[in-house]
């Protein structure tokens, strides 16, 4: 279970201009500090905007990326800049032509460091 009470917010710099992705805390699987320079988060979103979360993070690793949300445990605002150090991306079932397809869904392991 995620350890966050708010949406996570994440911002980062494509094709010259920052952009943002804002991913509800039911898509966020996993989120803690193994360390206080180490970040990990585990998202599965389900549906159409499992696209636009591969896009986002598509190709970023060692891009720098903002973070913003709040942690649980300890009700604390966090809102720091972070460099993704490695990523595992899971696409879920293919698009088929089947009556009972099912929806795209996207699994992503990501690993930050404290910038």
């Amino acid at each position: 279970m995620a350890d966050v009470s708010a949406p996570i917010t994440f911002i980062r710099e494509i094709g010259g201009s920052m952009r943002d992705l804002i991913v509800p805390e039911d898509f966020i699987k996993d989120f803690h500090f193994a360390s206080d320079e180490h970040l990990m988060i585990m998202l599965r979103v389900i549906g159409r905007d499992a696209t636009k979360v591969r896009d986002f993070f598509e190709n970023s690793e060692k891009h720098i990326f903002t973070i913003k949300t709040i942690e649980s445990s300890h009700d604390e605002q966090i809102s720091n800049e972070f460099i993704l150090t490695s990523m595992y991306m899971d696409e879920g079932p293919p698009i088929s032509i089947d009556i009972d397809q099912e929806p795209p869904m996207v699994r992503i392991i990501l690993d930050f460091q404290v910038k």
